[in-house]
């Protein structure tokens, strides 16, 4: 295994026009640490934060030379990312950071592994009670990204969440030459009860197809219907594959460690640590 720890990666900046910087691999975890995470979780839940961040960046990198991959702080492509400074103006204090400094530092170089491949070990909000298989998100099986329960996600807000839209608003963002608000039914459902496909008006699309077009916060939904409005009503937060993180913040609050709240989500995986 390579030394990345000594070595620095090329990280592109979506937010500032593309710059360029350099960092080390465990300040730039810190950073998405920080972005992706609320800092008030549970410790042991940004301990497997760290972790989970750390594996996906690695099997990005794997098999490459770094310095011709940049890391993209763009969520549709890679991890969010933020700087020390900024979080320090929206903080005020050092406390936030001084925990996810501790966080990434008790997991320095740990990451994980399936079949002696690192894994790419993705990640969402809020599952809903089972994540989701990455198969039916992606169209790809992943043996370590499979559905599991995730029982600890009470303070999720995510839970029981509402959309409503007009029938010209839902016609409009659809596209789907639509007819009337009753012309939608759901025809397949995944285990962990996303929507598959659905048809609306004469148009058979995806369950992701229609989050995405309603910027719905999960696949895994139901609606009513009333007078001239639909509403949706949500559970979860993400595409629900891999960790969940409020799952993982519940866990933690449980007593659960870092590792069992990682070898929980990633099923079969192994851990391994940095040549130093």
């Amino acid at each position: 295994m390579p030394d990345f720890e000594s070595e620095k990666i090329t990280v592109k900046l979506t937010m500032e026009n593309g710059r360029i910087i350099e960092l080390e691999l465990e300040e730039y975890i810190k950073g998405v640490v920080a972005a992706e995470m609320p800092a008030e979780f549970e410790l042991e839940a940004l301990k497997a934060q760290a972790v989970a961040a750390r594996s996906y960046i690695l099997s990005r990198l794997q098999g490459t030379e770094k310095k011709e991959v940049a890391i993209t702080t763009d969520i549709n492509m890679d991890q969010a990312w933020i700087s020390k400074e900024e979080l320090l103006k929206e903080w005020g204090n050092l406390e936030y950071w001084f925990k996810i400094s501790e966080a990434v530092e008790s997991t320095k170089g740990i990451f994980l592994t399936y079949n002696g491949k690192i894994v790419t070990a993705v990640y969402h909000s809020a599952s809903g009670s089972i994540t989701a298989a990455a198969r039916n998100v992606w169209g790809r099986k992943v043996p370590y990204l499979q559905p599991v329960s995730s029982n600890y996600e009470e303070q999720s807000p995510y839970n029981h969440f509402v959309q409503k839209y007009s029938f010209r608003e839902f016609a409009r963002k659809v596209d789907s030459g639509i007819s009337s608000v009753n012309d939608i039914d759901i025809l397949a459902r995944s285990p962990s009860r996303r929507v598959l496909k659905l048809q609306v008006g004469s148009q058979i699309m995806t369950g992701r197809e229609l989050r995405k077009r309603l910027g719905l916060k999960s696949t895994n939904f139901r609606y009513q219907i009333k007078d001239n409005y639909i509403k949706f009503i949500t559970t979860g937060n993400g595409h629900g594959v891999g960790m969940s993180q409020y799952g993982a913040h519940g866990m933690a609050k449980e007593g659960y460690n870092y590792l069992e709240i990682l070898k929980h989500y990633y099923s079969g995986v192994s851990v391994k640590k940095l040549n130093h």
